[in-house]
């Protein structure tokens, strides 16, 4: 497209998705591939593995966003997550969803429940 003049064009045809995708490190847009980038459990933020990699290479073991502690066990995960849903946080609800679908974290596996938490999100 450049090449055919039409570097103007480009310039001006702005953002295609929303800042919320951008990771809350680095600013860019994290990668569509889930494999690349992680949800923080204590803050709810997507942290692109770039970010992640980078704190940790300088020794940061807690979160890079808002430097809590990790989590060592899946109960310590489950509990940061539901202390976040019972704030009435929408995207800690969708990943309880998730983790419930899944039977992630000791949960045992229970897609109904997981369904019911997909739509409480949807409705906040």
């Amino acid at each position: 497209c450049v090449a055919a003049g039409n570097q103007l064009v480009l310039m001006t045809k702005g953002r295609t998705r929303s800042e919320e995708d951008d990771c809350p490190i680095c600013q860019l847009p994290v990668p569509l591939d889930i494999k690349q980038s992680e949800m923080r459990p204590c803050c709810m933020k997507l942290v692109c593995l770039g970010c992640a990699l980078a704190a940790d290479k300088r020794g940061m073991w807690d979160c890079p966003f808002c430097r809590t502690p990790m989590p060592k066990t899946d109960s310590q995960v489950l509990a940061m997550i539901r202390k976040r849903v019972n704030t009435g946080d929408p995207l800690a609800i969708w990943l309880l969803g998730i983790k419930y679908e899944f039977g992630q974290h000791g949960l045992e596996k229970d897609v109904t429940r997981g369904v019911e938490l997909y739509e409480r999100a949807a409705e906040l």
